[in-house]
């Protein structure tokens, strides 16, 4: 039987309603001021500042990117999408792999790999040492493997995962352990499906860690073959800050630098995939941080 609401709750009801939608203005404002930022001429900007209502749009940012950098973009776009997708593949398979071995009850190994694991969120060797053992000891210099073997696993993210298989119900292992599953079998067939939220949730972290990273090629790149789309964008806004600081260069006299509305459109080129991706995850991206945070 349904039930009628008070007026008390209606009145909540619009007031919540209210408040996300000031939220989701609130969020949605610099990626609206980005876009039209970008699409402003420099001399606008100059003159006038950013607004959302420019007096004049212009590609001409665009059209100076594309034109001085184009063939480098396209290839940079390649190098991030191989990155991004096979990095995340090997993360969310070592994250799992961890999680799981760490749930299990009665491995006795289990708190010993937790604290290793634990310990490197507090400790490390610094940078110098990081990049000796990268390039001198396991050769991770100039390949797509230097790019994402360092993010192999973020502790976070496999906390995260094993508070979710915590949360699981832990008679079904019993029982399939009762009919002879094994640990791969029982993860395979039993956890991985019933966890399909907080691996959608990883993956998203992960996706995002590779596709903004610009670390790694910076520390371990040399070769512009293997240069990701935000290094290189990287690389292109400092040599524009650059020569907007040195005028007096023989390029920077003859051309009109967009110092100021690059950024803006380099924003938007960054983050574009992005932004298409994640309406199609977002349902499965809160439900696995609220019960990955609450279960364990």
């Amino acid at each position: 039987m349904k039930t009628k609401k008070s007026g008390s709750d209606n009145i909540l009801l619009i007031i919540f309603y209210i408040l996300l939608t000031l939220i989701a203005a609130v969020c949605i404002f610099p990626i609206i001021f980005a876009v039209i930022g970008s699409f402003t001429p420099e001399s606008e900007v100059a003159i006038h500042g950013f607004t959302l209502f420019p007096k004049v749009l212009s590609t001409e940012t665009y059209q100076y990117v594309f034109q001085s950098q184009g063939g480098k973009l396209l290839n940079a776009y390649k190098n991030s999408i191989i990155t991004t997708i096979g990095g995340t593949a090997l993360s969310v398979f070592i994250t799992v792999c961890y999680a799981y071995v760490l749930s299990v009850k009665g491995f006795r190994f289990g708190n010993k790999l937790a604290f290793f694991a634990y310990f490197t969120m507090l400790f490390n060797g610094g940078m110098l040492a990081w990049y000796l053992v990268c390039t001198k000891y396991l050769g991770m210099k100039d390949s797509y493997l230097a790019m994402f073997l360092p993010y192999a696993m973020n502790v976070f993210n496999m906390y995260l995962m094993r508070n979710f298989f915590n949360g699981l119900p832990y008679e079904l292992v019993e029982s399939a352990k009762i009919d002879g599953a094994g640990h791969f079998r029982i993860l395979a067939q039993i956890i991985l499906p019933l966890s399909k939220a907080g691996i959608v949730t990883i993956t998203l972290f992960y996706a995002l860690q590779y596709w903004n990273d610009f670390y790694l090629p910076l520390m371990l790149i040399n070769d512009e073959k293997y240069y990701t789309i935000q290094y290189i964008l990287y690389k292109m806004m400092s040599n524009i800050q650059y020569l907007a600081a040195n005028p007096s260069s023989s390029v920077a006299s003859h051309i009109i630098l967009p110092a100021q509305t690059i950024k803006m459109a380099i924003t938007c080129i960054a983050i574009g995939p992005i932004i298409l991706i994640y309406p199609f995850i977002q349902k499965h991206f809160v439900k696995g941080v609220t019960v990955g945070a609450l279960k364990g």
